[in-house]
């Protein structure tokens, strides 16, 4: 690569580009803004710089010299591509990247089905999308927003509700058939999942069921996974409604006997308070909340007490 002092200075070649464009250092000053002089000397500092002659200057008319000529091609050149160059960036913005932590079932039911909607929407923003358990710090971690089940509200401004959910029993239709109690539970298997490691044990005992022992236990590490164990006949998943009548697994299992909706939780999304402003933030934060207005909409949400009622 050459060095900086063996290359002419830029407002030199703008001027030569000109110059030797319209043959008239008059032109070429009006182009660039500058006095006919001005451009004159520019182009004498370029020759002697490059240790020839460019122009043939003659009483009222300016001519390229064999040199010129040849010049003027790769300068021509040089300064068409930067034209190209500059459009295309400009046709082009920066790509923004919005990174979420989002946990896996709300992710395969809701997020991951409608993302190609945002993205179409808004084509500079990309999305990186982390379907780990694992509890966001936004002190540390690399991560923009969060959505997260919670018995408990957050505080704060940087988060908003999304979701309430309820308890939902799912399984197999064939296993479905074999229970009409809670009491029926107790000679089957239960689906686990690690990351809400007490969520049966709960759940019985708000049921009044605490001393409840299953026939197995089988754990899995995530809800979407337990669906698709529940899906296989390996047991029954103790899972989030109405979104896992969503997932790709939970649409295919039917619910043994409806709960009354003791245990429900909530979905939040959750952000720094001082990146409220962002772009990226702002606008999928109003995309989603307008996705799960539509979600709801669409959703037959099931009364627990007229279903115990049928």
């Amino acid at each position: 690569m050459p060095r900086r002092s063996e290359l002419p200075p830029l407002t030199s070649l703008h001027a030569f580009h000109h110059a030797a464009k319209t043959l008239s250092f008059k032109q070429a000053a009006e182009a660039l803004n500058l006095t006919p002089s001005a451009v004159s000397h520019r182009i004498k500092a370029l020759e002697h710089a490059l240790g020839t002659p460019l122009f043939r200057r003659q009483t009222r008319a300016l001519a390229l010299t064999e040199a010129g000529s040849a010049y003027k091609i790769t300068v021509d050149s040089v300064f068409a591509d930067l034209v190209t160059a500059t459009a295309e960036l400009k046709a082009k913005p920066e790509v923004t990247v919005l990174r979420l932590s989002v946990l896996p079932l709300f992710a395969s039911a809701i997020l991951i089905p409608r993302l190609p909607k945002f993205r179409k929407k808004y084509p500079r923003i990309d999305v990186s999308v982390s379907t780990e358990s694992s509890v966001v710090d936004f002190r540390t971690d690399d991560i923009d927003m969060g959505i997260r089940n919670m018995r408990i509200a957050p505080t704060g401004p940087g988060s908003v509700k999304l979701l309430d959910t309820k308890p939902v029993l799912l399984c197999a239709k064939e296993i479905a058939d074999n229970i009409k109690s809670i009491d029926d539970l107790k000679r089957h298997t239960l689906i686990h999942c690690t990351p809400r490691p007490n969520g049966w044990r709960d759940w019985l005992t708000q049921q009044g069921f605490a001393n409840l022992k299953p026939a197995n236990d089988l754990w899995v590490d995530t809800i979407p996974g337990g669906l698709e164990a529940a899906l296989l006949g390996q047991g029954i998943a103790l899972s989030l409604s109405p979104l896992a009548e969503h997932a790709l697994a939970g649409s295919q299992l039917v619910e043994p006997f409806p709960t009354d909706g003791r245990g429900g939780t909530a979905y939040y999304l959750a952000h720094r308070p001082e990146d409220a402003a962002l772009e990226k933030v702002r606008v999928f934060k109003d995309w989603i909340l307008a996705e799960m207005k539509d979600f709801l909409a669409n959703t037959e949400i099931r009364d627990p007490l007229a279903a115990a009622a049928e």
